[in-house]
């Protein structure tokens, strides 16, 4: 092979690493206070949902329960209607989850939740997590995470990779 078709070769394998490193994005970030009592009562409650996708906060709850929960925290919910909750109800729900014995309640927002269209339609998930001490109202662990995924996942596993993320890095005493 000429020194041309090598030069021409490396040039083309470099531009598709580029390519896959943009199509391919991803970013979060975590801010931790104090470290949690993995043995603490935990409540998740329904996230607050501002995309345009039905039930996106119920569903981005239920992931959160389901990892956290995975991970070893002692973790439970509370009995809900099955609708979009806002901010003041959410509040509500908190002081619920203080009378009945909770510790720390995980609440969070989905900002975006969705397929991307175009001829590979891929996921998009953005959200953000916030654990809350019930007894003082102060936030003790806060994340927020964004990716858009290939075409060939679903929102849901795209979800569960981002709160996975998030999860781990809660520092546990």
């Amino acid at each position: 092979m000429s020194l041309k078709g090598k030069l021409k070769m490396l040039l083309y394998s470099n531009l598709l690493v580029i390519v896959f490193l943009m199509v391919s994005c991803s970013t979060a970030t975590q801010g931790q206070y104090k470290p949690l009592s993995a043995s603490a009562k935990m409540v998740v409650l329904p996230f607050e949902n501002n995309t345009e996708t039905p039930y996106a906060g119920l569903r981005a709850s239920s992931i959160a329960r389901g990892v956290l929960a995975s991970q070893g925290f002692n973790v439970d919910r509370l009995t809900y209607k099955q609708k979009e909750y806002t901010a003041e109800e959410i509040k509500n729900l908190m002081e619920i989850s203080k009378s009945k014995g909770y510790k720390y309640a995980v609440v969070g927002t989905v900002n975006e939740w969705r397929y991307k269209t175009g001829i590979d339609g891929e996921p998009a998930v953005s959200l953000t997590m916030r654990i809350v001490d019930l007894d003082t109202g102060e936030t003790v662990w806060n994340g927020v995470s964004s990716k858009s995924g290939w075409g060939y996942k679903s929102i849901g596993v795209l979800a569960q990779e981002i709160i996975e993320d998030l999860v781990d890095s809660i520092e546990i005493k």
